[in-house]
């Protein structure tokens, strides 16, 4: 992996040219935290940037005196932040908040020292070359992609590249790919990052220091050197960090904006801040956990943040998309329906450009539209221009010099930056779809907006792009162009209620069973007197990459898709086997889908179109959560019987390389 390089104004050609070919090399000195031998448990990353200061953090394994030193030639660092001037954050084996000091999540690894250093006092749209010291000992080499470049002054009209990532953190090998594609893309065109967003889902499976870490900072440490990268916090961050809170792994990561110290309204937290860089104005949100009503905080602040700002351009990010069909469906989920139908008008009004989110594994980008608030969402009446939006064909979108409430608003999907990808549907506003791994790379020079998806493979899958000059006034498309549908999945019959208590458990939750992975077994395995002995037993859950499975499955991911599980229970012979069979249900945490048999009978199905074992076919996308399913069975009284019984699942992943699977079952009577 490269690191991004920032070219400095006074770079000679002859000299630009080297600093290219180096790039290309393999080596920048990267320090990954695994390295043998690095002092850094997290190589430093620059955070919090303005057009006059920075934040430079650092990991060390044990106790350092920590220092910086900066200046404007790599050979010359002449400036420094001594110890006294940063700010250290240590392990504690208090609860989060009980210390009396900055203190870092309590799952940090003992004896962590993290070190931020304020470097103040800079010269706007400068590049500046940085080094790390303990005490008088340099801890990183002389190289230039130690280096990072100040803001230019809020307002300047100045190009600007950045770079929109989202569900990248699984470590695998496509997450590589993607960093590798845009690298070489950049390399290729002479170019470099000004900036990194990333809409969530940075560390899977539940966003811990150790995943955030490998996930994370490793993979793009040589970037992360001299790129700032702005987050929003994910669903899978939000296992271990609680944006009410603001604690947690991901708050530990990142130094976040709150008293407006990057431009933009404070905030008071860092679950969500904006920023300014020259003419553009980004707003970050937490979809993930925060009340995302008119009423709420985050909404307040939002409407006093838009009427702030004078920006000329307005992109706003966060991670639950308003719009998708991909491995989310936005007409069925709370958290994207309610961004949809309370946080999209606030953006709008306020005359936001783009908006970019993840979630959704997979790439889908739309028409220029405006006012799409209603569940189910249509294309009618909200479309303002149904052209593709790419300078090549039918023509940038347009749009009115500066901001105007709902004057068009292009959605962006980026949910493809490293997990498995897949699509359940069509999103009617959606001009573009592509169901690759990829990222997003942006230009804004003059009036014009430029976004180009680049795949895994480093080839152009969408360009879109975005002029504002004059007075553009809109009037909706009668029948917009629409995207080819895809057959409309079977809605399942049998309908989750909320996890609640119940009567009585017949199967707990961390129950031992039997289980197969890989082939599927023989014709008979979920009937009574199937022998089972060669099978193995395992405690449920079942499943990899989540980091909450009791019995892991390491060898899952890319080599097979499904699992069986075989347990018996008994029903006493006194039983009123009508009035348990009504009462029967099974409460299920799953990703993705299942089939469910009592002695030998279905009883369940969820996710699974048609087919079992090795010809099941539609197999619908699920995200595990940690409330459990409740689902009621099919004619259960047919399968039940006093005595012993076997209760047979089949779970089913719907892509071999997915980045997690969960099954963990349980029987129970409701009251």
């Amino acid at each position: 992996m490269t690191g991004n390089i920032p070219p400095s104004p006074s770079v000679s050609a002859p000299n630009m040219r080297f600093l290219l070919i180096l790039a290309a090399g393999a080596a920048l000195y990267p320090l990954p935290s695994s390295a043998a031998g690095s002092p850094f448990s997290r190589a430093p990353y620059v955070q919090l940037s303005t057009d006059r200061s920075i934040k430079i953090v650092w990991r060390t394994p044990v106790p350092a005196v920590p220092g910086v030193r900066y200046g404007t030639r790599v050979t010359r660092l002449d400036k420094r932040v001594e110890s006294s001037g940063i700010l250290t954050r240590l392990h504690s084996s208090l609860p989060p908040g009980r210390s009396s000091s900055p203190g870092l999540f309590s799952d940090a690894p003992g004896g962590t020292h993290q070190f931020e250093a304020s470097v103040t006092g800079l010269h706007p749209d400068t590049t500046y070359y940085y080094a790390v010291f303990d005490g008088g000992k340099r801890l990183t080499p002389e190289d230039q992609s130690f280096c990072f470049r100040t803001h230019p002054t809020p307002g300047t009209d100045k190009p600007v590249s950045f770079w929109v990532v989202g569900d990248s953190g699984t470590g695998a090998p496509p997450q590589a790919r993607v960093r590798d594609a845009m690298q070489a893309h950049l390399r290729k065109h002479a170019r470099h990052l000004d900036l990194y967003l990333h809409v969530g889902d940075m560390a899977y499976g539940r966003g811990t220091t150790t995943e955030f870490s490998n996930n994370f900072f490793a993979v793009y440490e040589p970037i992360l050197r001299n790129t700032v990268c702005w987050p929003a916090m994910g669903n899978h961050e939000g296992y271990t960090s609680k944006g009410e809170s603001g604690e947690g792994p991901y708050y530990d990561a990142y130094v976040c904006p709150t008293a407006g110290e990057a431009g933009g309204q404070p905030s008071g937290t860092e679950a969500y801040y904006s920023f300014d860089y020259g003419r553009i104005h980004f707003i970050v949100l937490d979809s993930h956990d925060l009340d995302r009503r008119p009423t709420g905080a985050m909404a307040r602040w939002l409407k006093a943040d838009l009427e702030k700002t004078n920006s000329s351009w307005i992109v706003a990010y966060f991670h639950h998309p308003p719009y998708t069909k991909g491995t989310h469906d936005s007409d069925r989920e709370l958290q994207l329906v309610e961004m949809r139908r309370h946080i999209m008008p606030i953006l709008e009004g306020g005359g936001v450009d783009v908006v970019f989110t993840g979630h959704s594994h997979i790439y889908e980008r739309s028409m220029l539209m405006d006012g799409a608030y209603a569940t189910p969402t249509t294309a009618e009446g909200v479309i303002l221009d149904d052209g593709d939006g790419d300078p090549a064909g039918d023509g940038p979108y347009k749009k009115s010099a500066g901001l105007h409430p709902h004057n068009g608003t292009v959605q962006v999907v980026a949910g493809n930056g490293g997990t498995g990808v897949g699509r359940m549907g069509t999103m009617p506003v959606m001009r573009r779809i592509v169901v690759e791994n990829g990222s997003v790379l942006v230009d804004i020079t003059g009036d014009t907006l430029t976004g180009t998806m680049i795949n895994l493979n480093g080839s152009t899958r969408d360009t879109f792009a975005i002029r504002k000059a004059g007075t553009v006034e809109h009037t909706p498309v009668e029948e917009p162009w629409q995207h080819e549908q895809l057959p409309t999945p079977k809605v399942p019959s049998a309908k989750p209620t909320q996890d609640t208590e119940f009567a009585a458990t017949i199967i707990g939750r961390g129950t031992s069973w039997a289980y197969l992975t890989g082939t599927a077994p023989p014709d008979g395995w979920t009937a009574p007197g199937f022998d089972e002995s060669v099978w193995k037993r395992g405690t449920a859950g079942f499943g990899y990459g989540d980091a909450d499975d009791s019995t892991e499955l390491p060898d899952m991911r890319g080599r097979h898709t499904s699992v069986y599980l075989r347990q018996q229970f008994t029903i006493p012979q006194a039983t009123n086997l009508r009035q348990i069979a009504r009462r029967l249900r099974i409460a299920i945490s799953y990703d993705d889908a299942f089939i469910a048999y009592l002695n030998g009978i279905e009883v369940l199905r969820v996710g699974v179109d048609s087919g079992r074992g090795g010809e099941v076919r539609g197999i619908r996308l699920h995200e595990a959560s940690q409330r459990f399913d409740v689902f009621r069975l099919k004619n259960p009284a047919k399968a039940l019987k006093r005595g012993s019984n076997v209760l047979a699942i089949e779970g089913h992943n719907a892509n071999i390389n997915s980045s997690d699977f969960t099954l963990h079952p349980s029987l129970v009577l409701t009251r």
